[in-house]
């Protein structure tokens, strides 16, 4: 029998097929739903990337607005904070003086829900780990991502941004969240597109700083030059002129610092500047409201505010004195400095800065008048005194062709044998009015502008013709001698060896006739040479006095090792002789080193019978002074 089993197997296929649909739908619809996920995500990527290049070209055209880095970083901060996950964004300036410290540029807290509310902003101490991070930073030159331990206290991750400048590391970003997010290359690269950024924006502020510098400081020191200078002068005087607060301003000029260069080239010069700067800072750095600068040279002005009386100022200019004068060695040369300082007071209501420096070189030129190495304030009859020097400078060059010169003698005594042994030459000027000048008006002058020098030979060939008529009708053994005054600038003419000796011979003079007189400061700057120059005028017959001895800077190591025959003392010895409790002692000392070193002692300065009987008594035979015969 056949059973009839269609139906029943019809119902079976259907229900195959109905699953067979369904799981096929089902892929299908989670083919799609995957693709419509990843469309999706690559829309809010594809969003999320348009807004950091939004960002990005945002920071690059705050960067070339010229805006400041501070502001630039700020807006970065708002913008990148308000798309991503940061709660706290952080800029961190590394110490450029390589202390490991660092200091908090600008910050920015987000406005995200969870944030800390009122979280006070740390500091670069509030993270111990900054100055390692920013060591790696610092080396690795790349983003530094922290998630979880390592990071800032109460915050999940961490990322550090290193601002390269010239293979430097100028700034730190530090961005915060308090949330675990993993490292994102997209994020990575907005950042350092960011650093980037602001590097360009340091990179041109460094230039631009470093140009205002430079047109503001001196290149060799370091120090504010002229026109730093007198920008800070103009607007400290406009500053007082408003609240009558007092200030001062101090002129300083190295002594004979054109010796040290021509002597021993511009290298040794720029390192003595160098060391004249170090000693001046010292003494500055312990004073409160200084302004020093370099004018040009080797002139050096200081402003100082506050209330400072004359003694004040003055005991300033004399701790400078005494600072500069230690002996320094520049490349094996032994070097004494010293400075001519000029202060003026803002007491004598000066209207420009031009007026008040002006009255400081004044005084300057004062104190370099009157022997260097010391200290002058100004006085109003300072300023009619240039007026008569600015007169006498022009006429001077023409000064020896219209033979305006003449020569006074001071005799020179032996006080024990009753005679005269010698006349110093002493150089007048009769100008063209008539007026007799001494070379305390023009000799300055004349030594500046190298006229010092046809000046010198004239004194010379002068003196000489004079020593034969001196001697022209003394008997043997009671000559005469002419003590000539030798410049520093005389001293150094190679050919003044081979003049004296023509001179000689020309005018028929005895060599032992003549004594070359010269300071022993215009030996100094350098002693080598000068002993040689000296040697070789000994060798033409001329007598070497050192004169003013005891004085300026002299050294007793000197006396060892150069070629002399006279020591000639500072005149300042006999002035404090009455008022000084050791200066006896010292000239007691002086006359038994004459004695012992076989060298004849004169002692300048004798202006009484009693001064003159007091030192006859301590061992001095040979005196000069107005007291034995005054210059006629």
């Amino acid at each position: 029998m056949t059973i009839n089993s269609g139906p029943e197997t019809e119902v079976t296929d259907y229900e195959a097929l109905y699953r067979r649909i369904r799981r096929r739908y089902e892929r299908e619809r989670e083919v799609r739903m995957e693709a419509e996920r990843i469309a999706e995500d690559g829309l809010s990527q594809l969003y999320a990337r348009n807004r950091q290049q939004a960002l990005m070209e945002a920071v690059a055209a705050q960067a070339n607005s010229g805006l400041s880095v501070e502001d630039i970083v700020r807006f970065a901060f708002s913008q990148a904070c308000e798309m991503g996950p940061w709660c706290m964004a952080l800029a961190w300036l590394p110490d450029s003086k390589g202390s490991g410290r660092v200091f908090r540029l600008a910050s920015h807290l987000s406005g995200h829900e969870n944030a800390a509310a009122g979280r006070a902003l740390p500091t670069g101490s509030d993270n111990a780990l900054l100055p390692s991070i920013c060591s790696r930073l610092q080396i690795e030159s790349a983003p530094l991502w922290l998630v979880g331990e390592g990071t800032r206290s109460g915050m999940q991750t961490v990322l550090m941004v290193p601002v390269m400048v010239s293979g430097r590391m100028a700034m730190v970003l530090e961005f915060d969240a308090l949330s675990r997010h993993e490292s994102d290359p997209y994020t990575l690269a907005m950042f350092s597109n960011i650093a980037r950024q602001l590097s360009h924006v340091l990179e041109r502020r460094e230039t631009a700083d470093l140009l205002r510098h430079e047109a503001t400081h001196d290149a060799l020191t370091g120090l504010p030059n002229r026109k730093a200078f007198l920008a800070r002068l103009d607007a400290i005087m406009e500053r007082d002129r408003k609240t009558g607060h007092d200030h001062a301003v101090m002129f300083i000029d190295l002594d004979k610092f054109k010796m040290v260069n021509d002597s021993f080239g511009h290298h040794a010069g720029d390192m003595f500047l160098i060391e004249i700067v170090n000693r001046l800072r010292r003494v500055f750095d312990t004073e409160q409201n200084c302004f020093i600068a370099r004018l040009g040279g080797d002139e050096f002005t200081a402003i100082m505010t506050g209330p400072r009386d004359q003694a004040a100022l003055e005991k300033i200019g004399a701790r400078i004195c005494q600072e500069l004068e230690a002996e320094m060695v520049i490349d094996g040369h032994h070097l004494r400095p010293s400075a001519s300082i000029g202060i003026v007071t803002s007491d004598h209501d000066h209207k420009s800065s031009a007026d008040i420096v002006r009255d400081a070189d004044l005084a300057m030129y004062e104190a370099k008048r009157r022997g260097g190495d010391r200290v002058i304030l100004f006085t109003p009859d300072l300023l009619a005194r240039m007026h008569h020097a600015l007169i006498l400078q022009g006429e001077l060059p023409d000064a020896l062709e219209r033979n305006e010169f003449l020569l006074h003698y001071q005799p020179i005594v032996d006080v024990q044998a009753g005679r005269v042994v010698g006349h110093e030459a002493l150089l007048r000027w009769r100008d063209r009015r008539g007026v007799l000048h001494d070379p305390a008006a023009f000799i300055r002058n004349a030594e500046e502008t190298g006229l010092i020098v046809p000046i010198g030979n004239w004194v010379l060939e002068q003196a000489l013709r004079h020593v034969v008529a001196f001697n022209r009708d003394q008997a043997p053994g009671y000559e005469i001698a002419a003590h000539i005054n030798l410049s520093a600038n005389q001293l150094r003419q190679p050919d003044m060896p081979r003049q004296v000796r023509e001179l000689l011979a020309i005018s028929g003079a005895k060599a032992e006739w003549i004594v070359l007189e010269i300071t022993e400061d215009a030996l100094l700057p350098d002693m080598d040479a000068s002993v040689r120059h000296l040697a070789a005028l000994r060798g033409a017959g001329a007598r070497i006095a050192i004169n003013s001895f005891g004085g300026g800077r002299s050294s007793l190591s000197h006396l060892g090792i150069m070629p002399f025959d006279i020591i000639k003392t500072d005149r300042g010895f006999v002035k404090t002789m009455g008022t000084h409790g050791h200066t006896v002692d010292v000239l007691r000392l002086m006359a038994d080193l004459g004695k012992r070193l076989d060298k004849m002692v004169i002692i300048e300065g004798v202006e009484t019978q009693a001064e003159q009987n007091q030192l006859r008594t301590l061992g001095f035979r040979y005196m000069q002074g107005f007291h034995i015969g005054r210059p006629a």
